[in-house]
């Protein structure tokens, strides 16, 4: 996993340094609602320092994930990236329920707005901020983290420009009911946008069935194996963006060399596929009937062999099975 270090590293640099630029804008246009008047600059500034503390969760979410897996967390950190995706997408819906609240008392309101002023500091953030979405749009393809982080910008951006089309039609016409409108319509995008990322980070988390695998391929490459018969059960869960676990179940000739598939597997899985973190379970067809039969038993919230009782023995000496389950 050490090629992925530069990788992480890059992803870091630009998100730190769009974060960055995310603070100056907010300054900017803090002081620009100020100078000017407009409650829509002051808005779009308060919607600015959601998107730092959205930076934030990003990159603290991009640090832990990059830590080793341990016997605790087999599977290492990358879900604390579809958390911090979870909580940006909870404040986008917030930041776009806000706007639209903005936007209806904007309607109705009779403030003076100095539209020149107004003008002038959001054209300056537009720029800012036109920076920024340009440093996090080509690394957000590659994390759902990243990708809830470009969002937050780029709805920075749009409501920017919604400002400065507010701020040109004030200029010309004097309507400011104009301004509201295109918030409102800001708002509805941004909560649009915002329900895909929820959305998605809950599928992640309750480890849903994924279509961004392509498991009949994996399938094809699986039967042409030697000694395979069949592959009963494959369980395949997005740990993160681009980051899979798979537990595959194959039954097998008795003839066959189970090391040899094991390691085939293996190998087409993680070479051919990417897939770090990969669990082959080795059956032979009887066997699997057997399996079929098992029922789970029924518990309340205990679960394993820890505080129940089971009223057997676990000397398990005598007939012990020759064909038994090989995991890897």
């Amino acid at each position: 996993m050490t090629n992925q270090r530069p990788r992480r590293r890059k992803l870091i640099f630009f998100l730190s340094l769009s974060g960055i630029l995310s603070v100056m804008i907010f300054f900017i246009e803090w002081i620009g609602s100020k100078e000017s008047g407009s409650l829509a600059l002051f808005a779009d500034a308060g919607h600015i320092f959601t998107d730092v503390f959205a930076h934030i969760i990003s990159l603290f979410a991009l640090i832990i994930a990059a830590k080793k897996p341990n016997k605790k967390y087999p599977f290492g950190f990358h879900r604390f990236e579809v958390i911090a995706a979870f909580l940006n997408g909870l404040l986008l819906i917030a930041i776009a329920l806000f706007i639209l609240y903005e936007s209806y008392l904007r309607y109705y309101g009779n403030a003076e707005v100095e539209a020149d002023t107004m003008l002038m500091y959001s054209l300056i953030g537009f720029g800012i901020n036109m920076i920024s979405a340009g440093l996090l749009v080509g690394v957000s393809k590659t994390s759902l983290n990243l990708k809830s982080a470009y969002l937050h910008v780029l709805s920075d951006l749009l409501g920017t420009l919604a400002v400065i089309f507010g701020a040109l039609l004030i200029h010309f016409t004097g309507v400011k009911q104009i301004d509201s409108i295109l918030s409102i319509l800001l708002g509805l995008f941004i909560l649009k946008t915002s329900y895909g990322i929820v959305k998605e980070s809950i599928q992640i988390l309750i480890e849903a069935d994924t279509s961004d695998f392509d498991k009949e391929h994996l399938l094809e490459h699986i039967h042409v194996l030697q000694g395979i018969e069949s592959v009963p059960k494959t369980t395949i869960r997005k740990l993160t963006s681009g980051v899979f676990s798979i537990e595959i179940q194959v039954a097998v000739k008795d003839t066959a060399n189970r090391d040899k598939i094991t390691f085939e597997i293996h190998k087409v899985l993680k070479e051919e596929f990417g897939v770090p973190f990969v669990s082959v379970e080795i059956v032979s067809a009887s066997v699997l009937s057997k399996l079929e039969t098992l029922t789970v038993r029924e518990s309340q919230r205990e679960f394993g062999h820890h505080g129940h009782e089971h009223g057997h023995s676990h000397e398990h000496t005598e007939n012990k099975p020759k064909g038994h389950t090989h995991k890897h």
